[in-house]
């Protein structure tokens, strides 16, 4: 007799949260679909932020002024990654006269390095030019010239920098 009562109480109480919920998920879906068609019933077209949109003018690209033919040329080491181990990567970025031909050379005890990094290159519109490459795995160790050379026009500027080859590099 207890154990049915007990079980009555239980099916009760189940049949009731069943209820709750139910009730719960129909009163969900209808603010739901109440909601939705409350927005259907406004006109967006109508509405201040909806507007015709803001006239903006094109963004314009401004394009930095090429240097004057009389312009006087110059180079400066703006970053070197030094010191390096043999067989490292490294770079050297110089700023010159935008449109300078630059040309670099890195001597490793009297051995010219052959890396095809060490390519002649062009400074950009900016005057930037940037070097990368690999110190030869058998380079020796100390401290060793790079030397660019910017042309442009009749002029020419120099600039030197000292890599240095080490074992012993901090990271």
């Amino acid at each position: 007799m207890k154990r049915t009562i007990i079980q009555s109480r239980a099916v009760r109480s189940i049949r009731n949260a069943a209820i709750s919920m139910l009730v719960l998920l129909i009163l969900v879906v209808g603010i739901g679909v109440g909601y939705t068609w409350y927005m259907g019933q406004t006109d967006i077209k109508n509405t201040p932020a909806a507007a015709a949109p803001a006239e903006y003018e094109p963004v314009k690209v401004v394009e930095p002024p090429k240097p004057a033919a009389n312009a006087k040329i110059s180079a400066s080491v703006q970053a070197l990654t030094s010191p390096v181990k043999p067989g490292d990567n490294t770079s050297l970025t110089v700023k010159s006269l935008p449109g300078s031909n630059c040309v670099i050379s890195v001597v490793y005890d009297k051995t010219p390095s052959t890396d095809s990094g060490l390519k002649p290159q062009v400074a950009d519109d900016f005057g930037i030019v940037t070097w990368a490459w690999t110190v030869e795995p058998n380079a020796p160790l100390g401290t060793w010239p790079i030397k660019v050379t910017c042309a442009y026009l009749e002029q020419s500027a120099v600039v030197q920098a000292d890599l240095s080859v080490s074992n012993t590099v901090e990271q």
